[in-house]
């Protein structure tokens, strides 16, 4: 073997070498590469996953709150509806009943414990006097007490201390209504022979100099007839306390 045949093997040799060596480089990142993104594969999807989860909770956030406006929105709606019905309502009341002085808006509950009142945004500016009854357009709602220049307190039909004369409208039996600290009334004084039942409706008689006739009172929840001279009775009253919003003050008898 000639010198020169022995270069030329080895140097055949180195490059077969050098191809050999580089492909399996090549094989080996690639490899390398796979494995790596095999591995940040699941990474990357979860990332992507609670992204997903977070926008989403970021929408359903704003959904609800449009959703909310929309119901404030809606109930300002009907409560304006509301509203409108009970002012044209006690408007109507007042251009058909002379005796009505104003009408007025409940601004607060009154802060005497031992009263049940109420205020409201009229006063003796006007024309508001203590004593004049207070109404709805459901019934009866109270008595003025104390007025101030553009406020007054109402004594509320439910208030122990607040009595009026009533008759009862299917047979004309009169009595007298009085609160009793809770949301019933008592109607007193009947007598255990008198014919009362339960629904029966009661409404102003007039009789007392303070409240005009005809203005209705309560229904007869319960009777009964005990002993002694008069049949206990317990009344609803016709306005609920907790549901006066706007009234009518009229003018009292006296």
């Amino acid at each position: 073997m000639t010198k020169k045949t022995t270069i030329l093997i080895i140097a055949v040799i180195c490059l077969a070498s050098f191809f050999l060596i580089s492909y399996q480089a090549k094989g080996l990142i690639s490899f390398a590469k796979i494995d790596f993104s095999n591995l940040i594969s699941p990474f990357q999807y979860l990332k992507n996953f609670f992204s997903e989860v977070l926008d989403l909770k970021e929408e359903n956030k704003k959904l609800k709150e449009q959703l909310y406006q929309m119901i404030l929105q809606q109930k300002s709606y009907y409560e304006l509806i509301e509203e409108n019905k009970r002012l044209k309502g006690l408007l109507n009341l007042k251009e058909k009943k002379k005796e009505v002085i104003t009408i007025a808006k409940v601004t607060r509950t009154g802060s005497n414990k031992f009263l049940k009142t109420f205020w409201i945004d009229k006063g003796y500016d006007q024309g508001i006097k203590a004593g004049m009854p207070v109404i709805t357009l459901n019934g009866l709602a109270g008595k003025i007490i104390f007025t101030s220049s553009n406020f007054s307190e109402v004594l509320s039909l439910t208030d122990p201390n607040f009595s009026v004369s009533v008759r009862v409208e299917r047979t004309r039996v009169e009595g007298v209504v009085s609160g009793t600290g809770t949301n019933l009334c008592v109607l007193k004084y009947i007598p255990l022979e008198e014919d009362i039942v339960v629904g029966d409706i009661l409404i102003t008689s007039g009789t007392d100099g303070i409240f005009p006739e005809g203005i209705k009172v309560g229904v007869i929840r319960k009777v009964e007839r005990k002993k002694g001279f008069f049949q206990n009775i317990e009344v609803i009253p016709y306005q609920s306390d907790s549901k006066i919003e706007d009234v009518a003050i009229i003018k009292s008898l006296i």
